[in-house]
C-alpha cells in the first residue's frame, strides 16, 4: 500500500468516478484503475462495486476511507512542517509600499529584520498606492502597506499597524490659532496630490487658500520638508517625516486633529510563507514597544 494508491482511492471514493479521479490527479483513467486494482489485490477485499457507469463503496472501502483521509491529512501536515523548516534556512520576503512609507516608515523594520534573520532576502517595491493592489493580486508581492484603507474593492486581509499624525509645520514659532493667521506663515505648500494622506487636510485651511492660486508647487513631501528647513513657507505634513527636525528645533508643529492609519494587507485565504510571518512579527513587536 503506497501514498499514490491511497490518493487514487480517496479521489474515486469522493467523486464516485474513475475518470473524474483521473482528471483530478492528472493521470490517465487506466492508471487510476491499475492503482485501485493493486490496492484491492493487496488488501484482498473489493473496495468498490462497479455496476455499469455507477460506482458504490463496499463496507471495507468505507472503513479504509476514514484511515486514508487521516493518513493523507497527516502527510500534508508533515509536508508543510518540512517546508517551514526549509524556509527557516533561506527565503525571500517581498513587500510593497508607496514612496512615503518606503522611505520613512519601513526602513527601521527592514533593518531589524535583517539583523535578526540575516539569511533571508528582503525586496522592497516602491509603487503609488493605486498600484499596490495589482501587485498583490498578481502575486508580485507578499505584503503591501497603505496609508488609509485601499480604495479598490478587492479581497484583502487588513491589519491596522499604527496611526500617522498630521501636523501644521513652519520654521518659526507657532500660535495656537493658525488657521486665522495663516498669512503670517505664507505661502502654504500643498502636499502633492499623489500623497498617501489624501486631501482631508484641506478642511483645516481657510477657503481663501486654494491649490490653484498657490504661488509655488513642490511635487514631493521631501521637497516640502527641505523648503521648510530653509525657512520658506508652511505646510501640513506627517509627524514622522519631520521628527528629527522637530527634536532639533529646526521646525515647529501643531497637531490638527487628523490621523491616517497605516495598514498592512495581503490576499485573503493565502497561506503566508514562514519568512513573511517572521517579518510581520518583527513589525508588531517593534510597534508594541
Amino acid at each position: 500500500m503506497d501514498i499514490q494508491q491511497l490518493r487514487a482511492f480517496r479521489e474515486v471514493a469522493r467523486l464516485r468516478s474513475f475518470s473524474g479521479a483521473a482528471k483530478e490527479l492528472f493521470l490517465s483513467q487506466p492508471a487510476v484503475s491499475r492503482q485501485i486494482s493493486s490496492l484491492e489485490n493487496e488488501i484482498g477485499l473489493p473496495l468498490f462495486v462497479r455496476m455499469g457507469n455507477s460506482i458504490s463503496m463496499t463496507d471495507p472501502g468505507r472503513r479504509l476511507l476514514s484511515y486514508a483521509d487521516d493518513i493523507l491529512h497527516k502527510l500534508d501536515q508533515a509536508t508543510r512542517v518540512i517546508q517551514d523548516l526549509r524556509d527557516l534556512e533561506s527565503g525571500t520576503v517581498t513587500i510593497a509600499a508607496d514612496d512615503y512609507l518606503s522611505k520613512y516608515f519601513l526602513p527601521c523594520f527592514l533593518g531589524e529584520f535583517h539583523r535578526r534573520y540575516p539569511n533571508f532576502q528582503l525586496r522592497l517595491i516602491t509603487q503609488p498606492q493605486e498600484g499596490l493592489t495589482s501587485l498583490l493580486a498578481d502575486g508580485e508581492t507578499d505584503l503591501a502597506f497603505f496609508c488609509g484603507e485601499p480604495k479598490e474593492n478587492v479581497s484583502l486581509t487588513l491589519e491596522q499597524l499604527c496611526m500617522e499624525e498630521l501636523c501644521f509645520v513652519a520654521p518659526g514659532s507657532l500660535s495656537s490659532d493658525i488657521a486665522s493667521n495663516l498669512d503670517k506663515y505664507a505661502p502654504f505648500l500643498f502636499p502633492p496630490n499623489m500623497s498617501s494622506f489624501g486631501e482631508d487636510y484641506k478642511l483645516y485651511l481657510p477657503e481663501s487658500i486654494e491649490h490653484t492660486n498657490s504661488p509655488i508647487s513642490i511635487m514631493s513631501l521631501e521637497g516640502i520638508r527641505t523648503a521648510l528647513i530653509g525657512g520658506f513657507g508652511c505646510s501640513i505634513l506627517p509627524r514622522n517625516l519631520i521628527r528629527w527636525e522637530l527634536e532639533k528645533g529646526f521646525l515647529q508643529s501643531i497637531p490638527i486633529g487628523l490621523e491616517c492609519p497605516v495598514i498592512l494587507t495581503y490576499p485573503k485565504d493565502t497561506r503566508l510563507a514562514h519568512p513573511v510571518l517572521l517579518f510581520m512579527g518583527v513589525i508588531r513587536k517593534m510597534l508594541s514597544v
